[in-house]
């Protein structure tokens, strides 16, 4: 029979949803509930992969901070005996605890840990409402070749043939609005069609110019291999409207999978 100083309550964990940038959750300790959501602008991914390494090799106690887009949260887990570890969930600006209770560490870490992987792995998660894209993943996802493949056939491609592959692949359009009064409105009549769409800005006619990406003037003139780094550098960059959040991929951590499963001495 445990021990009652060193009970500790179940905690569960659920990634429901990635939406627009968002990745929402919910962490539930007896009657304590917790909602949470990770923004794609200050992605928090790889600090709390790294809060969950830094309790999986011993660390006595250890915070992960994350901002939510206007307000802080900060999950602490400090440890109090062999058994036993004290979870607060709080917000570091008011003071506002939403949990704090006695937990077990490795439970803790292995709820956190493959909540978010198998959440990954779900129908439940869309990436393209959350991860990074870089072109030379979009291309190849598109054309079903490899990226030497792809590599290759942009080699033979000259100046002129490479601009245009580039552009079509990842389409970026400079917006105008030439009847705008000035600076101000059209500032205004840009914002207005991004959040509300083209019927926001009914009335107001709207000029769209292709931005091609820059390809020096004398590429057609560069050795093979300036060239095939050229590419490299172009395909390794990030597509144009979309979000910046860490593929889940990158969540994997042999540190936590070995700390799960080595055995309780």
């Amino acid at each position: 029979m445990k021990n009652k100083e060193n009970r500790t309550e179940k905690i569960i964990v659920d990634f429901y949803e990635a939406d627009a940038g968002w990745i929402r959750f919910n962490v539930k300790v007896g009657e304590q509930l917790f909602y949470g959501r990770f923004s794609e602008v200050f992605d928090p991914i790889l600090d709390f992969k790294k809060w969950l390494e830094a309790l999986a090799i011993g660390v006595q106690q250890a915070s992960f901070r994350y901002d939510s887009e206007g307000f802080e949260i900060v999950f602490d887990l400090e440890k109090i005996n062999r058994h036993k570890d004290i979870l607060t969930i709080y917000d570091p600006d008011d003071g506002e605890i939403f949990i704090k209770t006695y937990v077990n560490r490795k439970q803790l870490v292995k709820e956190f840990y493959f909540a978010l992987i198998n959440f990954s792995k779900s129908e439940k998660y869309n990436p393209k409402e959350w991860e990074i894209e870089y072109l030379k993943e979009r291309i190849c996802n598109e054309l079903k070749i490899s990226a030497d493949e792809l590599i290759n056939y942009m080699l033979e491609l000259d100046r002129k043939e490479l601009k245009k592959f580039l552009f079509n692949a990842d389409p970026v359009y400079k917006i105008s609005f030439p009847d705008a009064k000035d600076k101000n409105e059209e500032f205004k009549l840009f914002v207005d069609s991004v959040i509300g769409g083209e019927n926001a800005i009914e009335g107001h006619k709207i000029v769209r110019i292709p931005e091609e990406k820059y390809v020096p003037e004398d590429y057609d003139y560069w050795l093979l291999d300036q060239k095939r780094n050229f590419i490299i550098e172009c395909l390794n960059e990030r597509t144009t409207g979309g979000f910046s959040g860490t593929k889940l991929s990158e969540f994997h951590s042999q540190i936590i999978g070995k700390y799960l499963y080595e055995r309780e001495i």
